[in-house]
């Protein structure tokens, strides 16, 4: 694992630090292809909840375009196959990912962040498209995250003209789940949701974090389909019996996401 990307396993918590701090955590290649190792181990181990963050102030600056020789002599291959197989991962696994973000997030690592299931931000946190600004379009998937978080218009204006968004106008927008007013309030909010997730009842918030990218990405039908079958499999586990029993019993339940 590049030293450029720190793991740390908390219970059945997986921090991830993006580690290139004299870059702004600007993205390599061995971050990417690191990062995507990271998660695929997650699906193996007993990690319950994924958070990335970025280390010493900021989240990233983007895709590190002094890095190598690489990118520049071939950037569709290396969009897809370094790039792209990392959002998707993001995307697909049923595991929750959380982005925690202070100071800059822009350019791909922007997009880093939207591919994950909740945005956390503290107000000294701004965002950006920033390609437009050396004469590129989006890459990592804004074109995707971006219109469906903002609407079509507010995310083309913020792409074509390379727009700095501070964060509490991301909140605005509907692009931050929760704001909060320092880097260490920040923090704390987010190991505390790390947490709660963490001990829910797992194997439904899988089959929740499953039933809503069918529902953004396929026909009400399949979403329909799939919510039925999903609703079999929680029906069927310890959780479910726990869950009804602490309901009658008036207590918090003890999940143990089996």
């Amino acid at each position: 694992m590049s030293e450029q990307l720190l793991i740390q396993q908390e219970g059945q918590v997986k921090y991830i630090t993006l580690n290139n701090p004299r870059r702004k955590n600007a993205l390599t290649k061995d971050m990417m292809t690191g990062l995507l190792a990271a998660i695929q181990q997650a699906e193996q181990d007993d990690t319950r909840v994924i958070v990335l963050q970025g280390a010493e102030g900021n989240f990233s600056s983007g895709a590190d375009l002094m890095a190598g020789d690489e990118l520049r002599a071939d950037v569709t291959t290396y969009l897809k196959t370094a790039v792209n197989p990392t959002i998707l991962a993001i995307r697909n696994t049923d595991i929750p990912v959380i982005a925690s973000i202070s100071g800059v997030c822009v350019g791909l690592g922007c997009n880093l962040a939207l591919a994950c299931d909740m945005l956390l931000a503290s107000k000294d946190a701004r965002f950006s498209q920033i390609f437009t600004n050396i004469a590129l379009s989006a890459d990592g998937g804004g074109s995707y995250f971006l219109p469906r978080m903002v609407g079509y218009q507010k995310a083309f204006e913020w792409m074509a003209l390379a727009s700095m968004v501070p964060a509490e106008e991301a909140h605005h927008y509907g692009m931050l789940n929760r704001l909060y007013e320092t880097p260490g309030e920040l923090q704390e909010a987010t190991r505390a949701l790390a947490q709660q997730l963490a001990e829910g009842p797992f194997i439904a918030i899988k089959h929740t974090k499953a039933n809503l990218r069918k529902g953004m990405e396929s026909t009400l039908e399949e979403t329909l389909n799939l919510e039925a079958e999903n609703q079999g499999k929680n029906f069927l586990t310890k959780d479910f019996l726990e869950g009804i029993q602490a309901f009658f019993e008036k207590r918090k339940p003890k999940y143990q996401g089996k």
